[in-house]
């Protein structure tokens, strides 16, 4: 019997005595109002109300033994069990086969799980995602895997596959890591899109500002206050913190700063999400969104009026907790020549791309420089950003994902959604797909089709099982990839080498930072 039960029982009876104290007759010698058998019924009919009570908790216990609560998602093999409710409001008239559920409200638009299905099943409509050709879903749950809001908005049904749980580095909730004094913020976090990392630059910043001015013992072996590895959205906006609170700082960029904006095709329009967060970063993207060559030119000049200074080309190689005092020793290379050059930090903010390094081809010819109609550049480049640059050239395209093959296919026709319009033989490029070993599983559906269809109408070449041996001037030496005998020899202007990056989960991992 719980408390509670006892306590109205008890109650009752107190409230009974002094009425019938109150109702006392003197000409008779029962005690209070009532004889003894009526005290005897009264007592009865509390037992029997007590009994009740026990009753009730033990068929209420014994039922939730007998069909216990729902397991939890990391309990049942990551999946994720919708309530009747949720069914008829998100998908009420959803198949029994697999599928991929949208909770609207929770999901923030951020591209994740469309880009991680492989079968084109969600897209991007009304600025959240949702399943348009269900019929296509082959139950491979990365859509899950990949949202990174906390529930899920993208939830598979119907499924009896184990869903892994989406691997993220630990930090607490001023963004810093298992590891004390380094802090990490923006895509790699696991935390994607423009506002949520220009917030997360100011407040992380914010966060060692009030510990390092409040009390924290300075350290002599340091000579600079924070480390910012990575200058993105989230880096430049932990700058420009890190400036105007007069902390002492070093903004490492291993390309040039904010690279990511600048590999969005041109005129690209970049959504703010999400619509409803306040902009209070550094830098602020403020509205529903602007055009890519907009964004460039506003945060140029807040970099430029704020007076912030950041070392670009500079690739950091490791960063240690050192053993002698409350710092960081952070290793880089500059320049082309990697001149190595070593910080000893106070504390380590790590704002770096999802995406990590680009992959290299590791041939001969690869750091060559190329003079194309008066104008020098890099042979070999590992993104597209304008392919509206590239006219009548010959270029090679390296790679079997969704990037290279959308490079390839935007280098000789214009894309509108699932249709393709191919370009005039003024401006068509002389395109070869070289692909190791043949098309990615994860290959988009809608790629795929468009990317055969330019190679059915030979606009297009493409070589399978093939690696490139030699890079000159003005010709590649392809070779088979197994057993690296020459193929043949390509006329050739650029390479777009597409084959991946170097997610930067080791280096995470060499600091210390678990991820999990």
């Amino acid at each position: 019997m719980k408390k509670s039960q006892l306590f109205v029982i008890l109650a009752l009876w107190s409230l009974l005595m002094p009425i019938n104290l109150a109702t006392k007759d003197p000409s008779k010698s029962f005690f209070g109002g009532l004889p003894w058998w009526g005290w005897g019924g009264i007592g009865l009919l509390l037992i029997v109300t007590a009994v009740a009570f026990a009753v009730n908790d033990s068929r209420r216990a014994r039922l939730l033994l007998e069909e216990p609560l729902p397991p939890k998602p990391e309990e049942d093999g990551g999946r994720i069990k919708l309530t009747k409710e949720q069914l008829e409001k998100y998908d009420p008239d959803g198949p029994n086969y697999p599928h991929p559920v949208v909770i609207t409200e929770r999901c923030i638009g951020c591209h994740a799980c469309v880009d991680a299905c492989p079968h084109d099943v969600l897209a991007i409509v009304n600025g959240v995602s949702t399943p348009v050709a269900r019929d296509q879903c082959m139950e491979d749950t990365s859509c899950q895997v990949e949202c990174p809001v906390n529930p899920k908005a993208c939830i598979v049904v119907n499924t009896d596959k184990k869903i892994p749980p989406r691997k993220v580095p630990n930090r607490d909730a001023k963004f810093m890591t298992n590891v004390p004094g380094c802090f990490i913020i923006g895509d790699v976090s696991g935390t994607p899109l423009i506002k949520n990392a220009t917030n997360e630059g100011t407040d992380c910043v914010k966060f060692i500002h009030e510990e390092l001015r409040n009390g924290t013992p300075p350290e002599p072996k340091s000579n600079v206050e924070v480390a910012i590895i990575g200058i993105g959205p989230a880096g430049l906006s932990a700058a420009i913190t890190a400036q105007q609170l007069g902390l002492s700082y070093v903004g490492i960029e291993q390309d040039k700063v904010l690279a990511t904006i600048e590999a969005y095709p041109a005129n690209k329009y970049v959504f703010f999400k999400p619509e409803t967060m306040e902009a209070r970063g550094g830098i602020k993207p403020e509205g529903l969104g602007q055009q890519r060559e907009s964004i460039l030119e506003e945060w140029t000049r807040a970099m430029r009026e704020t007076g912030v200074s950041i070392n670009e080309l500079e690739s950091c190689k490791s960063v240690k907790k050192a053993e002698d005092g409350d710092y960081f020793v952070v290793q880089t290379e500059q320049g082309a020549e990697k001149k190595k050059v070593t910080y000893n930090a106070r504390r380590v903010v790590l704002a770096l791309g999802n995406r990590g390094t680009p992959m290299k081809l590791r041939v001969a010819g690869e750091e060559m420089k190329v003079t194309r109609d008066g104008k020098t550049s890099d042979k070999v480049m590992y993104k597209l950003t304008d392919p509206e640059d590239y006219r009548r050239k010959r270029i090679i395209v390296v790679g079997a994902g969704n990037s290279a093959i959308e490079a390839a296919v935007d280098l000789v026709a214009t894309r509108q959604g699932d249709q393709i319009t191919f370009r005039s033989d003024s401006e068509i490029n002389d395109v070869t797909l070289v692909i190791r070993s043949d098309m990615k599983n994860d290959l988009k559906f809608g790629n795929k089709l468009q990317v055969y269809d330019c190679i059915d109408e030979g606009r297009i070449k493409v070589f399978f099982g093939t690696g490139i041996k030699e890079i000159k001037d003005d010709e590649v030496v392809l070779m088979n990839a197994r057993t690296e005998e020459v193929k043949t020899t390509v006329p050739n202007d650029y390479i777009f080498a597409m084959i991946g990056g170097d997610r930067p989960t080791k280096f995470l991992e060499g600091i210390g930072i678990k991820i999990g």
